[in-house]
């Protein structure tokens, strides 16, 4: 009985400083492993411009999310240098592809004033020319609706370009305003998503976001740069429907068979759940990014038409990694209410040990002894 009454003593003692062995800085490191090899990745995949792909006239927004990721993690990199000079030499230049739409522009100026690199570009015009994408109904333009074609505004277009004018103080008070309430207009009030177009749902070509867990993220994130706070009821609305496509999506750190490749939309996902104070949502978010990735260290969103890593996932799942802060191990598969019930378990059983010693040792204090 005293080796029981020592264990029960040991029980309570770990309960009362504090120590829980399920709370590890495990996560933390494979976290740190997983954002270490991504910008090896696009260390390595870089071309020597600075720009990446085989055809970098069509992937402006690769190096511009690459730029920034890079940069995160060292202002002085290199190649976060390289790339900022080919994406804002791009941006000044009128016929280098930049400017058929207002999204891919939009995503390379919130690169540059989020890193504090707008001084690299060197046309003021280039401010006006975002602008000048803007609607009558408040909406950037630059999605080609079928079946004409033309170009339309969209939630990725004003998403993206107006990102990328607050971050750059280039908009005014009306047209950001006018911005908001467009995206608002194609938000869906039953489950909160927000659609491409009043026309279309999603569209999986649309590579800043190629389905509706995206999409929504992406504008939310845009929208809490707008001054937008979770106490409006339509961004705890999106909230929610992110929240369920993390418990319907999101699902490969604990059943790799049942989950999407989604991991750009994870990695949006994550950014908005950090940016609105969802933190356990944020961080099953970063386990499942952490679990697509792919053998060389990259990442590929399942919704690309090509195969392998691309930097475009890559540095928007590196950039993921380095906004959101590191949990306990547990805390990124298991809702904290498991974990207090787990702590709470433990304290129960102690005490439910001690009762029985002292029972126990009541019970031979008051047995007769037999003559």
């Amino acid at each position: 009985m005293p080796a029981l009454k020592v264990y029960v003593l040991v029980i309570i003692s770990l309960l009362v400083s504090g120590y829980v062995p399920t709370l590890s800085s495990g996560s933390s490191t494979t976290a740190q492993a997983a954002l270490a090899n991504a910008l090896r990745w696009l260390d390595v995949n870089q071309n020597p411009d600075g720009s990446y792909s085989s055809t970098p006239q069509y992937y402006q927004h690769w190096a511009a999310a690459a730029a920034y990721a890079l940069w995160l993690n060292s202002s002085s990199s290199p190649e976060a240098s390289r790339a900022y000079s080919w994406v804002a030499s791009q941006m000044d230049n009128s016929s280098s592809g930049t400017w058929y739409e207002a999204d891919i522009p939009g995503a390379i100026l919130y690169s540059l004033a989020a890193s504090e690199n707008l001084g690299l570009m060197h046309n003021s015009s280039d401010y006006t020319a975002l602008r000048n994408f803007q609607q009558s109904n408040g909406g950037f333009a630059g999605f080609a609706e079928p079946p004409t074609y033309a170009p339309v505004a969209s939630v990725v277009d004003t998403s993206m370009a107006l990102w990328g004018l607050i971050h750059a103080k280039a908009v005014n008070a009306s047209s950001q305003e006018d911005a908001a309430r467009y995206l608002f207009s194609l938000q869906n009030t039953t489950d909160g998503s927000f659609a491409l177009t009043s026309n279309t749902v999603y569209n999986k070509l649309e590579s800043l976001a190629p389905d509706p867990i995206s999409l929504t993220a992406l504008t939310l994130v845009v929208l809490k740069d707008a001054s937008y706070a979770p106490r409006d009821s339509r961004i705890s609305l999106g909230l929610d429907y992110l929240e369920k496509a993390v418990s319907a999506s999101f699902k490969s750190s604990v059943d790799p068979s049942n989950s999407t490749g989604h991991v750009y939309a994870a990695s949006l996902a994550a950014i908005a759940f950090n940016d609105y104070g969802r933190n356990p949502d944020a961080l099953a978010s970063i386990s499942f990014i952490i679990a697509k990735q792919n053998a060389d260290g990259g990442f590929r969103d399942e919704s690309r038409g090509s195969t392998g890593s691309n930097a475009l996932d890559t540095a928007w799942a590196a950039i993921a990694l380095q906004l959101v802060p590191p949990g306990p191990e547990f805390g990124a598969y298991l809702p904290q209410l498991v974990i207090f019930g787990t702590i709470a378990g433990i304290a129960a059983l102690a005490v439910i040990v001690g009762v029985v010693v002292y029972f126990v040792r009541r019970n031979k204090t008051q047995t007769p002894v037999s003559l």
